[in-house]
């Protein structure tokens, strides 16, 4: 039993310094991403969904994590049944209110919420000479 639980812990311990690694990594990018003033919150998620970091509250990290894990998942069960050999790089929703982009990996998951922009130019108003 006890031979059972240290390879479980080494294992674990492996996955975690591999985890970390790779998020280090990453870090310098979501501090720049974090810094725009548009950005409302940046949500790091592990496999799951569950966020490992974010500069959000944990609740509403929480609930944006597991909602667009799933939506990621079933969007590349349908990506996949239209082409098998594509895969998902960025979901990109846009609604009145934000814009989140999430940007799928093996390892984590990375959402950026922003406010949406307006993509209406805006009329000109010409006045014709006679």
């Amino acid at each position: 039993m006890k031979i059972i639980t240290n390879l479980l812990k080494d294992a674990r311990d492996e996955w975690l310094v591999r985890t970390t690694a790779t998020i280090n990594s990453a870090n310098p990018i979501v501090d720049r991403i974090m810094d725009d003033d548009s950005v409302e919150g940046v949500i790091m998620t592990n496999k799951e969904g569950a966020p490992i970091l974010t500069n959000m509250s944990v609740t509403s990290a929480t609930n944006y994590g597991r909602a667009l894990h799933k939506f990621g998942q079933i969007s590349q069960i349908y990506i996949k049944e239209l082409n098998p050999v594509e895969e998902i790089i960025i979901i990109r929703i846009h609604t009145k209110k934000d814009e989140i982009m999430v940007a799928p990996d093996s390892e984590f998951n990375i959402m950026v919420i922003q406010h949406a922009r307006s993509h209406h130019k805006p009329k000109d108003k010409k006045i014709k000479d006679k």
